[in-house]
């Protein structure tokens, strides 16, 4: 019995190490990065995208380092390290290619392959940690053998959809000076790109579906462990919305909303899994609810009293514009 125990605390250290290691790598691979598109005259990750990248490596690496330290055997710590070290690749490879093209030379294969990967990778960031998640919280399994197809769906559609993605021929999006060099010129490609992204989607549903299920078998604790979840995914739809609007007048002002209520995903699991501060959900639900109808009370009442303004003034002085208050 000792034994098992010192091998067990031996493989919790080694887990954690692991952990953690992955994290530091993550963020050096973003810094680099970061280091190369500055050193340009025109910088490819603008101030939005630099506290984009940092908020996203670190939030998805330390919450990942965190939970698979304490639970190794929980998949889902070691998908958040894992989508934190392919954005810390992602970030790499992005100012390492516009490094390369600013000096006016031909870029070369590593520096094609660099922006190849920058281009197409962000994908893995919007399917792997959303489908997954929902299916594998909050223990890291499936809430029964029977959900199996459900995680191959997905798998198989995050596959389709990146490779349709990564293999397309032509300019590259982020890189338009470059032709992609692994592109295949197959309309049997885009078939693929297409039925990936509808399975992946579908999966999605699917996962949502299982965090349901496990609902009505859940004791107390898993009940409030879903609530965060919950909670989380209502925020980041939330802000998918509210982004919507704001980018009629700011598209920088409207990732940056995006953003935020998605890295809220990866935090609110870390307290769930963690079960830091777990009861008081309700709280944090009832003052979210409260406050977000204020705020959208008076969001309403001033661009409605703005319009109305406008309106009136417009009919006394016979003018068909007016200036923009």
């Amino acid at each position: 019995m000792e034994q098992g125990r010192g091998v067990g605390g031996t493989g919790s250290r080694a887990a954690s190490w692991l952990a953690w290691s992955l994290m530091a790598l993550s963020v050096a691979l973003l810094l680099g990065g970061i280091a190369l598109s500055n050193a340009t005259e025109r910088p490819y990750y603008g101030p939005v995208n630099v506290i984009f990248y940092l908020a996203t490596v670190l939030t998805f690496s330390v919450v990942g380092a965190i939970i698979a330290s304490r639970q190794p055997r929980n998949a889902i710590g070691w998908i958040f390290c894992g989508v934190g070290l392919v954005m810390g690749i992602n970030s790499l490879a992005g100012g390492y290619a516009a490094y390369r093209l600013s000096g006016g030379s031909a870029p070369g294969n590593l520096a094609e392959t660099a922006a190849w990967f920058a281009s197409w990778s962000w994908t893995i960031l919007v399917y792997l940690p959303t489908s997954f998640l929902l299916l594998l919280f909050p223990d890291g399994r499936l809430p029964s053998p029977r959900w199996r197809p459900v995680a191959w769906c997905a798998a198989i559609g995050l596959i389709g959809f990146v490779a349709g993605t990564a293999l397309q021929p032509g300019p590259l999006e982020d890189f338009p000076q470059i032709t992609n060099p692994y592109g295949v010129d197959s309309p049997i490609l885009g078939a693929v790109a297409i039925a990936g992204g509808i399975l992946a989607s579908a999966s999605m549903v699917a996962s949502a579906v299982s965090l349901i299920v496990r609902t009505r078998g859940a004791g107390r604790v898993e009940r409030q462990q879903i609530k965060w979840i919950a909670y989380g995914g209502a925020l980041a739809v939330g802000a998918f919305f509210v982004g919507g609007v704001i980018y009629i007048w700011s598209g920088d002002a409207a990732i940056a909303v995006i953003s935020l209520g998605l890295l809220g995903v990866p935090i609110f699991t870390g307290v769930a899994i963690a079960r830091y501060r777990l009861y008081e959900i309700d709280i944090v639900i009832n003052r979210t609810l409260v406050y977000g109808a204020l705020t959208a009370t008076l969001v309403a009442l001033y661009f409605g009293g703005v319009a109305t303004l406008q309106a009136l003034l417009r009919a006394l002085s016979g003018q068909e514009q007016l200036p923009q208050i």
